[in-house]
Formats: structure tokens, sequence, C-alpha cells
């Protein structure tokens, strides 16, 4: 096994994605490259235990943030992100990290490792903590916007990487909304949930944020705005939410500090994005993890172990298979075309009388 580390994306590149290929260098299983600027990535990794193990690959451009992604991943063709992905495309590598731009990781891994058949768009899929479990929140950030397809084909990603990872053989999926009720949300959502309410999904309607985590859903649905909107909100009101606590307890109360810091730190050894490490894109032909833009040292590593643990289960393989096999997302595409027919047959009156 074989994963490339875009090792000149992240905030804090390319220390951080050194020192994170070096700490999971001897957990993950796997040979691992980084991409980027060879001089500068030799002298950061020059003398440092297990260097000699990580092979580096000259790649001297780097896509910013505030670039754009289309245009960038066209323009800038030795960019480290864009080598590692024609080496995945190659396959000469099982997987990409990157801590990098989120638009540009999604554009290179869309242009040129290639989308499975059928499907519009990727969504990013991060697991949010429950009474219960978890729950899957997709689109996390892989698209600002989408219709209603978007949507719905979401869904059915979420349902296969479920029934992939978690042996869920039919996963409830709820569509993130303002109301329970159909005529609720803009008309996006409204068609969508048309759309979901005739798929072969295990369509439970509309779900409320506050619904979320009472243990109704085991996937939930939305854009890719309000996706990554809700899950920063998440990270930092946990992040928070220690502190004000801590805050307001007695100070004599040592039992309970210290049982209230455990607790929290077992949350975090589970959810926070330092621990989880990244979000697999679904939808991709091979495997890719989205790492936090503000990923450490740790965080890298953890996003590596991930990718490795997708590769070795070889689930966006697996992925690949049931949704052809299935066919639901061509589905949701013909039943979208059908319902726009039909709603322009209405408007202008055609087929009465």
């Amino acid at each position: 096994m074989r994963i490339a580390v875009d090792a000149m994306g992240g905030d804090f590149a390319p220390r951080a994605v050194v020192d994170g290929a070096l700490e999971a260098d001897s957990r993950c299983g796997a040979d691992l490259i980084l991409f980027g600027q060879e001089e500068r990535l030799g002298e950061i990794m020059a003398g440092r235990p297990g260097a000699s193990r990580v092979q580096v690959v000259h790649a001297p451009d780097v896509i910013g943030m505030g670039e754009a992604a289309p245009v960038a991943i066209r323009r800038k063709r030795d960019a480290s992100l864009v080598v590692a992905m024609r080496w995945l495309a190659e396959g000469s590598v099982d997987a990409v990290v990157s801590a990098g731009s989120t638009a540009a990781t999604v554009s290179a891994a869309r242009h040129y490792v290639g989308l499975v058949q059928g499907l519009r768009r990727p969504a990013m899929a991060v697991s949010l903590p429950t009474p219960e479990g978890s729950v899957l929140l997709a689109d996390a950030g892989a698209n600002a916007a989408a219709d209603a397809v978007n949507l719905a084909q979401s869904a059915g990603l979420a349902h296969f990487f479920l029934k992939v990872t978690a042996d869920e053989a039919s996963p409830r999926v709820g569509l993130l909304n303002i109301g329970h009720e159909p005529i609720k949300g803009t008309r996006v959502t409204q068609r969508a949930f048309s759309l979901l309410t005739r798929s072969r999904l295990h369509f439970v309607g509309n779900v409320e944020p506050q619904g979320l985590f009472a243990g109704q859903i085991e996937a939930a649905v939305c854009d890719g705005f309000v996706g990554n909107v809700l899950l920063k909100v998440f990270e930092g009101l946990s992040e928070t939410y220690l502190k004000l606590l801590e805050s307001h307890l007695d100070p004599g109360g040592v039992g309970a500090r210290t049982a209230l810091r455990e607790a929290f730190e077992r949350f975090q050894k589970r959810y926070h994005h330092e621990n989880v490490g990244g979000a697999p894109l679904l939808g991709v032909r091979r495997t890719v993890v989205v790492a936090h833009g503000r990923s450490t040292g740790s965080a890298i590593a953890n996003a590596i172990l991930l990718a490795a643990n997708l590769v070795r289960s070889q689930v966006f393989s697996r992925m690949e298979e049931e949704l052809e096999r299935d066919g639901i997302l061509s589905d949701l595409r013909h039943d979208n075309a059908f319902y726009m027919l039909e709603h322009l047959k209405s408007k202008w009156g055609l087929g009465q009388g």
C-alpha cells in the first residue's frame, strides 16, 4: 500500500505535514510519499528518525487557499496536490491525503481520478456524536451549493458508505431542514424531499438541526455550505463547552472536575478533528481523505491512518461496486428529469383536455 500526502497543503504546511507523516509511518503499514518542494522538505526532515523511509516527490508549485480551484488545477500542473492526484489516477499510489484547499482537492479528484458512474458531485462525510452512537453528515463541505439531485445523491452515497463500513443494511436518512413538513425549506430542499420520498432509500423525511442528535437517523444530508458551517459550529462549541463548565464548577469539587475532564477527553478522542484526522470524499473512484486546514502533525498522522484503513478495507471500491450494481444514482437523475418534465407540462397546460 502506498499513500500520497500533499506536503504543501494546510495552514501549518509543510512542517506539520512532515511531522504527521513521520508520526504515522511506523503505524499505518503503508509506504508514505510526500509531494512538495523537495529542498524545503529535505531541510525539515534532515536528521529526523524515520525520515529515510518516507519518499519525497518534487512538486514545486502550491495551490493557495484563496485560488479558484478549477483554474488552479489546470494551470499549476506541477502543484503538490495535482501531482499526487495524477499518481492516484495512474494507480501509482492507493490514496491521497491533503489538508489544503478543499475546493482544489475536490476539483482535482473529479478531474484526474473521476467519479463513480451516474454521480454528479462527490460529498465529504463526517460522523457527529449522538447518545446512541453517531450520525453521518454529508455533505460536510465538498460543494457549497447543491441542487435537488446533488442532495438526493449525497443520501445515496451516505447510505452505501454506512452499508459498507457499519454493516447497516437500511440506514435511516434525513434531509436537514428548518421544519419537518415537506413544504419547509427552499425549492431545492422541497424537490430533494420529493426525490428522496420516491427513492428506494430509507428516507425518514426532514430533520431539524436539534434532531440530528436524537438517535432517529443514521445519516443527514445537506449542501456543503450548511454542512461545513454546522461542523465548525460543532467543533467550536465542543471546545468552548468544557471551558465554560470548568469555569463554573466549584473549585473544591475536584472529583466532579476530574470526571468532567475525563468525559470530555473520551469525547474528543473519538470526535475532535485532531483525532479523527480527516473526512473521506465519497463518490470518488479512489481513496481521497480531506484533512482540516488547520491540522497539526497529530491530525495529519490520523488522516493518514484513516486513509490506510479505508484502503485496507477496500471501502471505495466496494462502494463503487454497490452503487453501480444498485443503479440508484442514475435512478435519482432520471426521476428528477421526469419531475421537471411533469412540472413544465403542468405549468404550460400541456397534455390537458
